[in-house]
């Protein structure tokens, strides 16, 4: 917004500086073109008062009466008078023709004159001695030209320095009045990451009203997220009676007494129990991020790892690769239930050697934008999963191998947490040969 502000204002200041700039140099040339009108007829009332008669009524022209100027050649200013056939034009023409103009008065167009000079002129009829005559004067505009163009590259520096300063001026005057929407927009990106609970209200006056219903948005938002993961602890809990209890009837008595019966209810308990775990994780993870439980990578993977050493007890190679990143806006728990399961699985199935690798990218999308996004990467050196199969396991309850502990939940509850995230699970062979496993974040937008 500052960038389309800072260049819609210098393009206005600009656009008033031509218009101001132009429309004064306009003026001035049409000053200088009129006082030089009116002392073109100055000279063409010297020149007619130049023309005396002798007694017997004939006109001729005394040319001490006139100015030196006209006596002097290529001066700059000449006249030509008409009088019948007569024809009088001045010295300073010397070999060089003084067109007449059609109509009376200053003629608009230059005309070109001796030595290429530019020529105002200006016709006038007169009559003396009962004798028509016309009187037409020049002068020589070429100064005034040169004088002006002068003027106008003058004035365009000058204006140019002018807008420059103004310019920067203006630029310093937007960042110092944008700075207060600039920090809100930072601290609104750090709530979203997690790194703040609020936005600081010491804020400009015009801001404070926005900040402070975005801080009552916020609150709100995290008081609905604890209310609703209560309540949805509390389904879990209270379900999980119901099915204790359908679960204890499923005695061996009843296996002997009805063995299909007894299959069909320990199959479709076992399929409520899984469906209602499923539901609910996916609820929590739909209620998004809070600010008060961000992922810390340098943090919560170290001591991930540590509790999975501990638990498995095997003597595994374990080799970590993560920059130093800071708090990711995606919720602990559901990155720690996430890694924790894929790593579980590496650390049951490696042989050797378990590697662990987390980044930032940055991609550029289909709208030009670029976009950050977090890659975990699980690699182990164990059997692996034949590539025809990989899509089998992440199937709720499925398994492919019986011998390992487990129910078969924990890639399927991998792919569900990483799609309500709108990422994506990817199953590769690692380069050791075993199973590579690939967790795509994009970042909230």
């Amino acid at each position: 917004m500052g960038r389309r502000l800072g260049i819609s204002l210098f393009v206005s200041l600009l656009l008033a500086g031509v218009v101001i700039s132009q429309g004064a140099l306009w003026w001035l040339e049409r000053d200088q073109r009129l006082t030089l009108s009116l002392q073109l007829r100055d000279d063409a009332a010297g020149v007619l008062a130049a023309l005396m008669a002798d007694p017997e009524g004939r006109l001729s022209l005394d040319t001490s009466r006139l100015h030196p100027a006209y006596r002097r050649p290529l001066s700059g200013r000449y006249f030509v008078v008409l009088l019948g056939e007569q024809r009088w034009r001045s010295r300073s023409l010397w070999d060089q023709q003084l067109e007449v103009p059609a109509q009376p008065g200053v003629h608009a167009a230059l005309q070109t004159g001796p030595a290429d000079q530019q020529l105002l002129r200006f016709r006038g009829e007169y009559e003396k001695k009962g004798q028509p005559i016309t009187v037409v004067v020049a002068q020589d505009y070429t100064p005034i030209l040169h004088t002006y163009n002068q003027t106008r590259t003058v004035v365009l520096v000058v204006w140019v320095v002018v807008l420059l300063v103004l310019a920067g001026v203006q630029q310093w005057l937007l960042r110092r009045g944008l700075a207060p929407l600039r920090r809100a927009r930072d601290e609104i990106e750090q709530l979203r990451g997690g790194q703040r609970h609020e936005l600081s209200e010491t804020v400009a006056l015009e801001l404070h009203p926005l900040v402070v219903e975005i801080n009552r948005l916020q609150r709100h938002t995290e008081q609905q997220l604890q209310r609703s993961r209560h309540a949805l602890g509390d389904l879990g809990h209270a379900l999980k009676t119901p099915l204790a209890i359908l679960k204890n009837r499923c005695t061996e008595e009843l296996a002997a007494s009805d063995p299909e019966l007894h299959a069909l209810l320990c199959e479709q308990l076992a399929q409520m129990e899984a469906n209602i775990r499923r539901a609910l994780g996916r609820a929590r993870v739909a209620a998004g991020v809070t600010a008060s439980n961000p992922f810390s990578p340098a943090q919560d993977i170290p001591l991930l790892l540590t509790t999975l050493e501990q638990a498995h007890r095997r003597d595994l190679d374990i080799h970590l690769e993560m920059a130093a990143l800071p708090a990711q806006p995606f919720d602990r728990d559901d990155m720690l239930e996430v890694l924790g399961n894929v790593l579980d699985n590496a650390f049951k199935w490696a042989n050797r050697r378990v590697r662990v690798a987390v980044h930032v990218v940055e991609e550029r999308c289909a709208d030009n934008e670029e976009r950050k996004q977090l890659i975990l990467c699980v690699e182990d050196d164990g059997p692996g999963i034949q590539e025809d199969r990989r899509e089998q396991v992440l199937q709720r309850g499925l398994r492919l191998d019986e011998r390992a502990a487990g129910h078969g939940l924990g890639l399927s509850i991998v792919s569900d947490t990483v799609a309500a995230y709108g990422g994506k699970l990817v199953l590769d062979e690692s380069p050791s040969g075993g199973l590579r496993v690939g967790l795509h974040f994009p970042h909230p937008q």
